[in-house]
């Protein structure tokens, strides 16, 4: 059985070769014709040639939002629409990708030439992969080096904007431990003028000790009763003020630190990138690829006229059987 299909398939293979070989001529014919349409149709008329400028950037000085790592985050602000409209304007792209800023839903058409054309994705390496296409070789390398560029600016506003909104809310914080350590410094002076208490800890012991002296000779003076009475009255006060003042102050000297350090983020001028490899002129066009599109157009070409021709001619033979019976 095996050895009966065997036979049948190697005959079915001869008999493909003979049909195909009979018809060579006119097979030859298509291969000639679909290499010089393909030839035709890839040539820079009607097939724009388009070159790839690459650039390879590592993210620095990028603080995290949420769960993202700082790779994701530069890949979302390359892929920002601000970012998009900086190249746009720098490069007067409307005009030279031939888009009427005028017709209809002009800046949708402009954003999906640029995402076919901008490719931004992380790679293996926490790095950034940045792969610009254009017509021109000149223009692809700017619109690469740009692109870094405008992205720098933009991750810059971020992080300015993030520090000024921290910067505020220290600054306010500073305000209301600012009060409240005025209110407190004015209750302690009050309980040094009226009161007589400046340093309570020291005061009760040398006092304890000449009270009790004076105690014992009998000579105790009102004085001395007022001053007892104040420091039993209004010590605890003065001692939970001066704790509290000394937690306050600490606090305001934390948030007056905390504020500063926004306050210079805001000021300062960072790179949020290493660049590691840099964007080039690119030498040699990378799309179309015409020896691949002519032989796939070519061996498309002969395959369909070789299923025409086995069509043709298995139809023929089952004509001529059924015209023979």
């Amino acid at each position: 059985m095996t050895e009966n299909t065997a036979a049948t398939g190697k005959m079915d293979a001869i008999r493909i070769l003979k049909i195909l070989s009979k018809w060579r001529k006119q097979l030859l014919l298509v291969a000639i014709g679909s290499f010089v349409i393909s030839f035709i149709f890839t040539l820079p008329v009607f097939m724009t040639p388009m070159f790839k400028s690459e650039a390879v950037v590592y993210p620095v000085n990028i603080k995290p939002y949420s769960n993202e790592s700082p790779t994701e985050q530069l890949v979302q602000i390359f892929n920002a629409d601000d970012v998009r409209d900086s190249l746009v304007d720098a490069f007067d792209l409307y005009k030279h990708y031939d888009i009427d800023p005028k017709g209809k839903f002009p800046r949708f058409e402009m954003m999906k030439r640029l995402g076919e054309n901008i490719n931004v994705e992380k790679n293996e390496y926490e790095s950034v992969d940045i792969t610009v296409y254009d017509s021109d070789p000149v223009l692809a390398a700017r619109i690469c080096d740009s692109l870094i560029v405008f992205t720098d600016r933009k991750a810059e506003q971020l992080l300015r904007t993030q520090a000024g909104e921290l910067a505020s809310a220290w600054k306010m914080q500073m305000e209301v431990y600012h009060a409240e350590m005025d209110s407190m410094e004015n209750a302690i002076k009050i309980l040094r003028e009226q009161y007589g208490i400046t340093d309570f800890e020291r005061q009760i012991e040398g006092f304890s000790r000449e009270y009790y002296r004076v105690l014992a000779s009998g000579n105790v003076n009102n004085n001395m009763i007022t001053m007892r009475k104040n420091l039993e009255e209004k010590g605890g006060e003065y001692v939970s003020l001066r704790e509290h003042l000394w937690r306050i102050r600490g606090a305001y000297n934390d948030s007056k630190l905390k504020y500063n350090e926004a306050m210079m983020d805001v000021n300062k001028e960072v790179s949020f990138h290493n660049l590691v490899t840099p964007p080039a002129i690119p030498e040699r066009k990378d799309s179309p690829k015409r020896t691949l599109i002519m032989l796939g157009f070519m061996i498309s070409c002969l395959l369909f006229a070789s299923v025409v021709i086995l069509y043709q001619e298995n139809y023929r033979s089952l004509l001529d059987k059924e015209l023979g019976s």
